[in-house]
């Protein structure tokens, strides 16, 4: 069973770096709690002052993954802990829901199997919450775990008995049970797995990738799969255009997303149905990427290239346009994991010096496009209100192509989702058709490079 748990980093002489926008290096202190070389598989950005991190000994053997890194004071202070489950398991996944309280995914290295954990403490004791009938090895395998809220979590793990193993839970992790195969897909032979880390959720929806190899472990297509109720029923994707193994996914909306294996990049505009690739432009980062929350913005850490050979092939980059082109936002740092949860909020994770220094970054509150006051005074919604549902939107002379309309309704949920076309770039104006829609207050927002606008609509 062949298992990747990230893109292959190139470690050596990779330690942390002078302080340099749009990051903010931290762990700088005079006495750092982390050891020396160790650098982040995962990260997971809970708040402003909360994020946790799974490390890894970059001098070690293997790619056992025992010891994890958070903070509580907005990164003051990074506090450093090992992770207390079974022997010879190494922590797949991390999933934190407070500053006290994370669960980790683990499995077992050489001998299968796999477990779920939990601390209450701050990570100071760990305490497995699954039993022993679950993940049980050799073929159980516990990939990665995820929580919608406090109470309502989700766990995939190999097939077994023939079908993948999928936990879920309903009281906050203190007991987890195992979806019938009935509501599964099958396997699409005895090769196709999951795998560590590939998963992404938004709102109820989680989607996940696959491994996927032959006999001689040579890569075969890969599939998503999908649960649109917390996990309790899956689908499907039509085979993907990457072969062996899908890294990681991202999701602007329910609709339109992002997966990526190396430098591969495929896109999706149906909810992960089907997929196509991107040939895109700019530097992609093939380390770890996210989806800013609440925009149609990706971004991406790591390197650029397949084989790394000067520092200036490590970077992070955005893009607006479903990954169509990404921008520089740095070039030359390197970053292994990233997870941001709005504009102004999220970590990325590095690797720490040889005192034990760095390793980890806070995102720069000014560094991404915010509301722009250019694109707002520009924006015009007219008739507001509409007795028909039907809105002309204005826009400013700079507009490209890549920029976005979407709506919003009260509760939150995306009703308009369209990229602009160029006969709206050249006249300057759009029609929003929400005739379909209920009468009510709805937000209208504009997506640009440069920024967001965002307009308050009503139908009558």
């Amino acid at each position: 069973m062949k298992k990747i748990l990230l893109s292959a980093l190139l470690l050596s002489s990779i330690g942390a770096s002078a302080q340099m926008a749009p990051w903010v290096l931290q762990n700088n202190g005079a006495s750092p709690q982390t050891p020396p070389e160790f650098f982040s598989r995962q990260m997971h950005t809970v708040s402003a002052n909360v994020a946790w991190q799974l490390l890894q000994d970059a001098n070690g053997t293997g790619n056992g993954v025992f010891t994890f890194s958070r903070t509580a004071n907005g990164g003051a202070l990074w506090e450093f802990g090992s992770i207390n489950g079974t022997v010879g398991y190494s922590a797949a996944g991390i999933h934190a829901m407070d500053a006290q309280t994370a669960f980790v995914a683990q499995y077992g290295e050489t001998a299968g199997g796999g477990e779920i954990l939990k601390t209450t403490n701050g990570g100071n004791t760990w305490t497995k919450v699954t039993t022993a009938s679950q993940f049980r090895g050799p073929a159980g395998f516990a990939n990665w775990v995820y929580f919608f809220d406090a109470n309502n979590g989700v766990s995939l793990g190999d097939p077994t008995s023939g079908s993948f193993e999928v936990l879920t839970t309903s009281n906050g992790g203190t007991t987890w049970t195992r979806v019938p195969a009935g509501n599964l897909p099958a396997p699409l032979d005895a090769t196709e797995y999951a795998l560590v880390g590939s998963y992404y959720a938004l709102g109820n929806t989680i989607w996940a990738g696959t491994t996927h190899l032959d006999a001689a472990g040579n890569g075969l297509p890969t599939r998503v799969l999908k649960s649109t109720d917390r996990g309790l029923t899956w689908t499907a994707s039509a085979l993907t255009p990457i072969s062996e193994a899908i890294s990681r996914l991202a999701f602007v909306d329910q609709n339109n997303g992002l997966a990526f294996s190396g430098m591969t990049l495929i896109r999706t505009t149906d909810g992960g149905a089907t997929w196509s690739n991107v040939n895109y432009t700019g530097n992609f980062n093939h380390f770890d990427f996210d989806v800013v929350d609440g925009t149609n913005m990706y971004i991406s850490v790591g390197s650029s290239v397949q084989t790394v050979t000067t520092r200036q092939d490590y970077g992070s980059s955005i893009s607006t346009d479903n990954g169509q082109t990404w921008r520089d936002l740095e070039r030359g740092e390197y970053k292994s994991s990233v997870d941001v949860i709005n504009r102004t909020t999220g970590y990325a994770g590095a690797q720490t010096d040889a005192q034990g220094a760095g390793g980890v970054y806070k995102l720069n509150a000014t560094a991404l496009p915010a509301r722009n006051a250019s694109v707002q005074q520009a924006l015009g919604v007219y008739p507001n209100p509409s007795a028909t549902g039907v809105f002309q939107v204005k826009l400013n002379s700079g507009i490209k192509a890549d920029a976005q309309i979407r709506v919003i309704d009260a509760v939150g949920r995306e009703v308009y989702n369209r990229q602009l076309n160029p006969t709206a770039v050249t006249t300057l104006e759009t029609t929003v058709d929400l005739s379909r829609e209920k009468s009510g207050i709805y937000t209208l927002e504009l997506r640009t490079a440069e920024g967001v606008a965002q307009q308050k609509v009503v139908i009558q």
